[in-house]
């Protein structure tokens, strides 16, 4: 059985987990595709290695694409349920 009250003894407090404000750690934000640190206003949120670049523009057209061919499936989708009873009311 486990003993509740050492256990909670032996955990840290929530409060010390998180590094304080005045830690020797910079505010930095991280490379969305290399995760190595990156300044906070840097936009887009990349580091300056051109493969990153170029990743990142490749995952973009890819996310605008998919986007676009959701939009018309979805479309069509609709139209099938919709234009039978546009066809009725109007008929």
């Amino acid at each position: 059985m486990v003993d509740a009250r050492a256990a909670k003894a032996r955990a840290k407090p929530a409060n010390q987990s998180m590094p304080r404000a005045g830690s020797s750690i910079p505010p930095h934000a991280h490379c969305r595709i290399c995760q190595c640190p990156v300044d906070l206003k840097a936009d887009p949120r990349v580091c300056k290695d051109t493969t990153c670049i170029e990743e990142l523009d490749r995952r973009e057209t890819s996310e605008r694409r998919m986007r676009t061919w959701m939009l018309i499936f979805f479309g069509l989708f609709a139209l099938t349920f919709v234009g039978p009873l546009l066809l009725r009311a109007v008929g």
